[in-house]
Protein backbone atom coordinates (compact mmCIF):
# COMPACT_ATOMS: atom_id res chain seq x y z
CA UNK A 1 0.00 0.00 0.00
CA UNK A 2 1.61 2.97 -0.90
CA UNK A 3 1.95 6.26 1.86
CA UNK A 4 -0.80 9.11 1.41
CA UNK A 5 1.04 12.68 0.73
CA UNK A 6 0.02 13.05 4.53
CA UNK A 7 1.76 10.11 5.39
CA UNK A 8 4.80 11.23 3.72
CA UNK A 9 4.94 14.78 5.26
CA UNK A 10 4.12 13.26 8.59
CA UNK A 11 7.53 10.89 8.60
CA UNK A 12 9.36 13.87 7.20
CA UNK A 13 8.45 15.87 10.08
CA UNK A 14 8.94 12.94 12.58
CA UNK A 15 12.33 12.70 11.19
CA UNK A 16 13.37 16.24 11.07
CA UNK A 17 13.05 16.06 14.83
CA UNK A 18 15.75 13.79 15.27
CA UNK A 19 18.12 16.30 13.69
CA UNK A 20 17.72 18.80 16.62
CA UNK A 21 20.80 17.90 18.60
CA UNK A 22 23.14 17.45 15.05
CA UNK A 23 26.04 20.13 14.53
CA UNK A 24 24.56 23.10 12.61
CA UNK A 25 26.19 21.98 9.27
CA UNK A 26 25.53 18.63 9.40
CA UNK A 27 21.67 19.83 11.17
CA UNK A 28 21.21 21.73 7.96
CA UNK A 29 22.44 19.15 5.02
CA UNK A 30 20.45 16.66 6.90
CA UNK A 31 17.32 18.22 6.63
CA UNK A 32 18.21 19.20 3.06
CA UNK A 33 18.05 15.36 2.11
CA UNK A 34 15.05 14.62 4.21
CA UNK A 35 13.42 17.32 1.95
CA UNK A 36 14.60 15.75 -0.99
CA UNK A 37 13.29 12.42 -0.19
CA UNK A 38 11.42 11.11 -2.64
CA UNK A 39 7.97 8.87 -1.51
CA UNK A 40 9.89 5.45 -2.93
CA UNK A 41 12.88 6.38 -0.66
CA UNK A 42 10.78 6.74 2.49
CA UNK A 43 9.14 3.55 1.74
CA UNK A 44 12.52 1.67 1.11
CA UNK A 45 13.81 3.43 4.36
CA UNK A 46 10.88 1.74 6.03
CA UNK A 47 11.44 -1.51 4.64
CA UNK A 48 14.43 -1.46 6.06
CA UNK A 49 13.56 -0.71 9.96
CA UNK A 50 11.24 -3.77 9.39
CA UNK A 51 8.22 -1.30 9.11
CA UNK A 52 7.04 -2.16 5.91
CA UNK A 53 7.64 -6.19 6.17
CA UNK A 54 4.23 -7.30 6.72
CA UNK A 55 1.60 -7.58 3.81
CA UNK A 56 0.05 -4.67 2.85
CA UNK A 57 -3.51 -5.40 5.13
CA UNK A 58 -1.29 -5.38 7.97
CA UNK A 59 1.28 -2.25 7.26
CA UNK A 60 1.64 0.28 9.92
CA UNK A 61 -0.19 2.99 10.47
CA UNK A 62 1.45 6.72 11.31
CA UNK A 63 -0.57 5.95 14.68
CA UNK A 64 0.49 2.64 15.15
CA UNK A 65 4.22 3.48 14.61
CA UNK A 66 3.80 6.60 17.46
CA UNK A 67 2.13 3.67 19.82
CA UNK A 68 4.73 1.18 19.20
CA UNK A 69 7.35 4.06 19.13
CA UNK A 70 8.89 3.15 15.79
CA UNK A 71 9.22 6.88 15.32
CA UNK A 72 9.75 10.08 18.44
CA UNK A 73 7.05 11.30 19.74
CA UNK A 74 6.29 13.91 22.08
CA UNK A 75 4.21 12.35 24.73
CA UNK A 76 2.51 14.09 27.28
CA UNK A 77 0.68 10.43 29.87
CA UNK A 78 -0.90 6.95 29.00
CA UNK A 79 -2.77 4.79 30.85
CA UNK A 80 -3.28 0.84 29.51
CA UNK A 81 -5.93 2.14 26.62
CA UNK A 82 -4.52 5.39 25.14
CA UNK A 83 -2.11 7.56 24.64
CA UNK A 84 -1.30 10.95 24.57
CA UNK A 85 0.64 12.61 22.53
CA UNK A 86 1.38 15.95 21.15
CA UNK A 87 0.30 17.23 17.53
CA UNK A 88 3.55 18.14 15.52
CA UNK A 89 1.27 20.81 13.58
CA UNK A 90 -0.87 21.61 16.72
CA UNK A 91 -4.67 23.89 15.72
CA UNK A 92 -3.39 25.82 19.13
CA UNK A 93 -1.05 25.55 21.48
CA UNK A 94 -1.14 22.20 23.50
CA UNK A 95 -3.39 20.33 20.87
CA UNK A 96 -3.11 17.22 22.14
CA UNK A 97 -4.17 13.29 20.00
CA UNK A 98 -5.35 11.12 22.31
CA UNK A 99 -4.73 7.58 20.41
CA UNK A 100 -5.53 4.11 21.57
CA UNK A 101 -3.51 1.34 21.54
CA UNK A 102 -5.38 -0.70 19.60
CA UNK A 103 -6.87 0.56 16.82
CA UNK A 104 -10.35 1.82 16.16
CA UNK A 105 -11.91 1.94 13.49
CA UNK A 106 -15.31 3.31 14.74
CA UNK A 107 -15.65 6.54 17.46
CA UNK A 108 -18.34 4.17 19.18
CA UNK A 109 -15.38 1.58 19.77
CA UNK A 110 -13.24 4.17 21.33
CA UNK A 111 -12.62 2.83 25.28
CA UNK A 112 -13.74 4.95 28.30
CA UNK A 113 -10.46 5.19 29.07
CA UNK A 114 -9.84 6.91 26.35
CA UNK A 115 -12.01 9.39 27.17
CA UNK A 116 -11.14 9.43 30.76
CA UNK A 117 -7.35 10.61 30.05
CA UNK A 118 -8.21 13.28 27.63
CA UNK A 119 -10.43 14.61 30.14
CA UNK A 120 -7.68 14.35 32.23
CA UNK A 121 -5.61 16.18 29.83
CA UNK A 122 -8.39 18.54 28.97
CA UNK A 123 -8.32 19.85 32.77
CA UNK A 124 -4.65 20.14 32.78
CA UNK A 125 -4.81 22.16 30.01
CA UNK A 126 -7.42 24.97 31.26
CA UNK A 127 -5.00 25.01 34.66
CA UNK A 128 -1.57 25.05 33.06
CA UNK A 129 -1.83 26.74 30.05
CA UNK A 130 -4.87 29.10 31.00
CA UNK A 131 -6.77 28.01 28.04
CA UNK A 132 -10.84 29.39 28.05
CA UNK A 133 -12.24 26.54 26.67
CA UNK A 134 -11.12 23.03 25.12
CA UNK A 135 -12.82 21.33 22.36
CA UNK A 136 -12.53 17.43 22.26
CA UNK A 137 -13.06 15.78 19.15
CA UNK A 138 -12.87 12.53 17.54
CA UNK A 139 -11.68 12.55 13.90
CA UNK A 140 -11.25 9.44 11.10
CA UNK A 141 -7.61 9.37 9.42
CA UNK A 142 -5.65 6.89 8.34
CA UNK A 143 -8.62 4.80 9.29
CA UNK A 144 -8.48 5.32 12.58
CA UNK A 145 -10.31 6.99 15.02
CA UNK A 146 -8.23 9.00 17.50
CA UNK A 147 -9.62 11.86 19.97
CA UNK A 148 -8.28 15.28 19.52
CA UNK A 149 -8.35 18.30 22.36
CA UNK A 150 -7.96 21.56 21.02
CA UNK A 151 -7.52 24.56 23.52
CA UNK A 152 -9.33 27.43 22.99
CA UNK A 153 -7.78 30.60 24.15
CA UNK A 154 -9.26 33.95 21.94
CA UNK A 155 -11.64 32.67 19.31
CA UNK A 156 -13.27 29.01 19.40
CA UNK A 157 -11.90 26.33 17.22
CA UNK A 158 -12.63 22.80 15.54
CA UNK A 159 -10.84 19.99 14.01
CA UNK A 160 -10.85 21.92 10.16
CA UNK A 161 -9.37 24.88 11.92
CA UNK A 162 -5.88 26.24 10.32
CA UNK A 163 -2.72 24.94 11.55
CA UNK A 164 0.72 26.40 12.47
CA UNK A 165 4.11 23.91 12.54
CA UNK A 166 5.99 23.28 16.31
CA UNK A 167 9.44 22.71 16.61
CA UNK A 168 10.09 20.13 19.39
CA UNK A 169 11.81 22.83 21.71
CA UNK A 170 8.21 24.37 21.46
CA UNK A 171 6.44 21.33 21.98
CA UNK A 172 8.65 19.51 25.10
CA UNK A 173 8.45 22.89 26.55
CA UNK A 174 4.43 22.24 26.66
CA UNK A 175 4.71 18.82 27.62
CA UNK A 176 6.49 19.39 30.85
CA UNK A 177 3.67 21.62 31.94
CA UNK A 178 1.32 18.67 31.28
CA UNK A 179 3.23 16.04 32.17
CA UNK A 180 2.45 13.91 35.54
CA UNK A 181 4.63 14.53 38.52
CA UNK A 182 7.03 11.93 39.00
CA UNK A 183 6.94 10.23 42.52
CA UNK A 184 10.28 9.84 44.20
CA UNK A 185 11.86 6.29 44.62
CA UNK A 186 12.76 7.02 48.31
CA UNK A 187 11.75 5.46 50.74
CA UNK A 188 11.15 6.81 53.85
CA UNK A 189 13.04 4.47 56.27
CA UNK A 190 12.32 4.22 60.39
CA UNK A 191 14.90 3.68 62.62
CA UNK A 192 14.37 2.46 65.56
CA UNK A 193 15.96 4.08 68.74
CA UNK A 194 17.85 1.56 70.83
CA UNK A 195 18.13 2.27 74.32
CA UNK A 196 21.76 2.76 75.39
CA UNK A 197 22.48 -0.07 77.67
CA UNK A 198 26.25 1.09 79.00
CA UNK A 199 24.42 3.47 81.77
CA UNK A 200 21.36 0.64 83.11
CA UNK A 201 22.21 -0.76 86.36
CA UNK A 202 22.26 -4.63 86.37
CA UNK A 203 20.41 -6.22 89.07
CA UNK A 204 21.56 -9.78 90.37
CA UNK A 205 18.90 -11.44 92.37
CA UNK A 206 20.21 -11.45 96.32
CA UNK A 207 22.15 -13.95 97.62
CA UNK A 208 21.58 -15.75 100.43
CA UNK A 209 24.62 -17.01 102.62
Amino acid sequence: MALTPEQIKNIKEQLKSQTTNLPEDKKTQALAEIDSLSPQAIESLLKQQSLSSKSEKEQKTIFRMLVDKDIPSTQVDENKFAIAILDINPISKGHIMIIPKKPVHDSKAIPNQAFSLAKKIAKKISLKLSAKSTEMQTELKFNEVIINIIPCYNELLNINSPRSKSSTEQLEKIASLLRPKQKSNIEKIKIKKVKNSENQILKLPKRIP
